[in-house]
């Protein structure tokens, strides 16, 4: 598949019935505080991701809904309109916040909370559901450069990173870093490994 191919599997705003992907794109776009396009090909990456890792496995979650998942994971760590006890919650919180009123083609809120509370943990999370484990190892594959590819053909995993260049993603991972641990460096520990 070519690199404008994969770019055309992202969900079609135009014919959105939910209207999630032009919220996740608005949204983004108005908490993101950086110049450049890391963060947001980040955010397309663990989309394609996750969803080529829910197909293999027959998981079901609505590509807009994956998709605003994916675009709002991080935004906790620099939203600032939100309160949490992590940038998780923070993340979960934005999510709960602009959604209210959406069509979110019946996804159980659980699904949800767990896809974003539960995205950067390295270890699986017992009782999880299936889609928020198809998001964390889409994190994991995306940050090791699709070296980690649980079963996904290493090609189509290649196409992925060809197709969203990182830019200037390790810019903004320092700065989510310094955010983390200036701001609440235990949930290192806790968000990541526990």
């Amino acid at each position: 598949m070519s690199t404008s191919a994969l770019a055309e599997t992202l969900p079609d705003s135009t014919a959105n019935t939910h209207g999630l992907i032009g919220l996740a794109d608005s949204i983004f776009d108005r908490v993101s505080p950086y110049e450049g396009d890391g963060l947001r090909n980040h955010c397309r990456r663990l989309y394609h991701l996750a969803t080529m890792l829910m197909e293999r496995e027959g998981v079901e979650l609505d590509r807009n809904v994956a998709y605003l998942v994916a675009m709002l994971h991080d935004l906790g760590l620099v939203a600032e309109d939100v309160d949490g006890k992590t940038y998780l919650h923070r993340s979960y919180a934005l999510f709960e916040k602009v959604t209210d009123g959406y069509d979110l083609a019946g996804t159980k809120s659980d699904v949800l909370r767990e896809c974003l509370l539960f995205n950067h943990r390295l270890l699986p999370v017992r009782g999880v559901s299936a889609q928020a484990n198809c998001f964390r190892r889409a994190v994991q594959i995306e940050h090791t450069r699709g070296v980690a590819r649980f079963g996904l053909d290493k090609g189509a995993v290649g196409e992925v990173f060809a197709a969203y260049p990182r830019d200037n993603f390790d810019r903004v991972l320092v700065d989510f870093t310094w955010r983390v641990v200036k701001r609440e460096p235990w949930t290192l520990v806790k968000g990541i490994f526990f």
